[in-house]
């Protein structure tokens, strides 16, 4: 089983603005039909080359204004088929389900996907803590779950998301193996993750920096590896690393099992 997880930041792509500290301001407000482009073939590539079982795919858009396609994720899925690559997937809202963020024109196509080559169901579940609330279960093998994630930016936030996703984990599993994955925003350093590896029984595998240094990463953050995962001990990894892309500001990361 192979698992590919990727924060896209919406295909807006990366540029050093600032010393990366700013997103490119006209086209993190209008979008760039060009660097949107460029972006999804990067990513559709990747997937191409790297041909993962599942796809965990963080900050898609379903169709604001700032997309040049009519989403994201159904654009993804169709150039994918044009490679002879058949996947399929869900795609959410990030914020929330019925709430008034996600009611808002431009939050309401935000969101987060997964991706499998088989039809295998997925389930939307939203955290009570902080915005960004998302997690999408999926079914990754016959005898694995995958969670994936997005956490918030606020430690504080971070805290009670993690509580909260280790009694999800707990109430789902059923007995099966469990990754979970995508974008923790652990700038703290992923010590963080100790009371909730503990809670669930799983271990952390941190594939490496996801992220760009930046001039003043030493005065404010401890870690850029923002992007991981956490796995059942019983799962015998073959794989974990982070991919040379600069998909977005993050770059992405793969686990391959070794059975």
């Amino acid at each position: 089983m192979k698992i590919l997880t990727c924060n896209a930041g919406y295909l807006l792509g990366y540029r050093n603005v600032l010393g990366g500290y700013v997103p490119p301001p006209i086209g993190s407000i209008l979008g760039d039909g060009e660097v949107e482009r460029r972006s999804l073939e990067r990513l559709v590539s990747v997937i191409e080359r790297e041909r993962p079982d599942v796809v965990s795919l963080l900050e898609v858009d379903r169709g604001s204004h700032r997309t040049v396609t009519g989403g994201q994720f159904r654009t993804l899925l169709e150039s994918l088929r044009d490679r002879g690559l058949s996947y399929r997937g869900d795609v959410a809202n990030k914020y929330g389900d019925g709430g008034i963020v996600e009611s808002v024109p431009f939050f309401g196509h935000l969101g987060n996907a997964v991706l499998s080559r088989t039809d295998r169901p997925t389930t939307t579940h939203y955290l009570s803590a902080g915005r960004k609330r998302l997690v999408i279960e999926a079914d990754a093998a016959v005898d694995t779950v995958l969670f994936t994630v997005h956490l918030s930016l606020g430690a504080r936030s971070r805290r009670r998301q993690l509580r909260q996703l280790a009694d999800l984990v707990d109430r789902r599993a059923d007995g099966r193996d469990v990754v979970v994955t995508g974008d923790f925003n652990t700038y703290g350093g992923t010590d963080e993750l100790t009371a909730f590896a503990d809670r669930t029984g799983l271990e952390t595998r941190i594939p490496g920096d996801t992220v760009p240094p930046r001039p003043l990463d030493d005065l404010f953050v401890d870690s850029r590896a923002l992007d991981l995962f956490l796995c059942s001990p019983s799962i015998e990894i073959g794989r974990c690393d982070v991919l040379d892309v600069q998909l977005s500001d993050h770059r992405p990361i793969v686990l391959e099992t070794g059975r």
